[in-house]
């Protein structure tokens, strides 16, 4: 069933803006632009029914998908107006950083104190951010469309109107758009659909994501041991002895270990992470998929920009993608608010084109700076493993350097 403020069929309504995908990227862009005098539609090919998650307090009741977010996507989301509603479901900020090198005996230390801030993050569910991003669009202006296919988007000369989406839902629908944002995902059909060429680097690792409860309490800590077959992180829940793992290993370990049974995978597991928080106790169903690299040339076309995983995605092992996502939902859509507000025309290319030179920057200086760190930390060579632990070593005993690196990190 639609959502109350569903787009009719009974005519060929016309948008500002039509954001396709209702995940976390496009959701927030949405809410972005709800209190704009631009009209926008959010159409999503599945279900937008947006019940309150079950967030019971124990190891079947969390979500292991999870994002990791900075400050800086905190204050984002504040400025939405749905970070009360966040912390009012369930989340987990964490105020020490632990990083150390499984094959020597290099380890790193970050507190919040070092850079004068309550917390360094916040450990939140997925699906708790879709849901309040969501709710707060419910009695908003911004149209909801789900559970609509897309069969085609032809270019339209209409005026101001530049593309005809024609969606499937209970019935045929004509949407016509000023502008495109493609918020659908890393294998994004609006991406594919307007030819933007992208390069794709296969990181040959596959990530592993469960729930896990561990002997010793998870101290408001995230953890992370690299090893020479991925790393693994140990992210702190809104339970004590409760934390949510992203284990990121070669695509065949992780065949090893994908479909075997409980009791060994938990012992691989605890292996992995040397057994920092004593024995895993127990542990939920575990889920894995392939990780790729992957960024598009550019960002925009006629009429058409992509924000998120559409345009970017990158490896876990900083948990950097959502806070990526955010950053360039804020940046589009600021662009977007100035440009409508000087009466400029904010689907020209020329126009946005400041989005895609600040954006592209930053998310390919994050990419190539995770790509380096996965390889530094595969290379397993004594060269490099010396010098590997004694960079870590220095920059732990360096105040200066390790501020500039955690406000870097979070956004401050």
């Amino acid at each position: 069933m639609n959502a109350p403020n569903a787009v009719s069929s009974s005519d060929t309504p016309a948008f500002d803006v039509a954001i396709i995908g209702s995940g976390i990227a496009g959701s927030a862009l949405a809410c972005a632009l709800k209190n704009s005098p631009l009209s926008v539609v959010l159409i999503e090919s599945g279900s937008l029914a947006n019940t309150t998650p079950n967030c019971e307090n124990s190891i079947t009741g969390f979500d292991p998908r999870v994002c990791a977010l900075s400050l800086a996507s905190e204050n984002f989301l504040q400025s939405l107006g749905v970070w009360s509603s966040i912390k009012a479901l369930r989340l987990q900020d964490y105020q020490h950083m632990h990083v150390w090198d499984g094959e020597g005996t290099a380890a790193i230390e970050f507190h919040a104190d070092e850079v004068h801030s309550a917390h360094l993050g916040n450990i939140v569910e997925n699906r708790i951010i879709v849901h309040t991003l969501l709710d707060s669009l419910q009695m908003s202006k911004v149209k909801l469309l789900d559970n609509a296919k897309i069969n085609s988007i032809t270019p339209l000369n209409d005026g101001d109107y530049c593309h005809l989406i024609n969606v499937e839902t209970e019935r045929q629908l004509n949407v016509k758009a000023k502008v495109i944002v493609g918020a659908d995902g890393a294998n994004s059909f609006v991406r594919q659909h307007f030819a933007f060429k992208t390069r794709e680097w296969d990181y040959q690792h596959n990530a592993i994501v469960c729930t896990i409860e561990t002997e010793k309490p998870h101290q408001n800590t995230a953890w992370q041991r690299f090893t020479p077959y991925g790393p693994v992180a140990f992210l702190p829940l809104a339970n004590d002895q409760l934390c949510s793992v992203v284990w990121s290993l070669d695509k065949d370990k992780a065949e090893l270990v994908k479909d075997i049974p409980t009791e060994a995978f938990v012992k691989k597991l605890q292996y992995a992470f040397e057994s920092k928080l004593g024995n895993v106790t127990a542990v939920s169903k575990h889920l894995g998929f392939p990780l790729v690299k992957r960024h598009s040339k550019h960002y925009l076309s006629h009429r058409v920009a992509l924000v998120g995983d559409s345009a970017h995605t990158i490896h876990p092992l900083a948990g950097q993608g959502v806070n990526l996502g955010f950053q360039d939902v804020a940046c589009l859509s600021k662009l977007i608010g100035s440009l409508n507000e000087r009466g400029r025309d904010f689907g020209v290319t020329a126009n946005l084109r400041p989005f895609e030179r600040e954006r592209k920057a930053e998310n390919l200086m994050m990419q190539n700076a995770m790509s380096g760190f996965k390889n530094l930390f595969a290379n397993q060579s004594m060269p490099v493993t010396l010098i590997r632990n004694f960079a870590m070593s220095t920059l732990d005993k360096l105040p200066v350097a390790k501020e500039i690196v955690i406000k870097k990190a979070i956004g401050l």
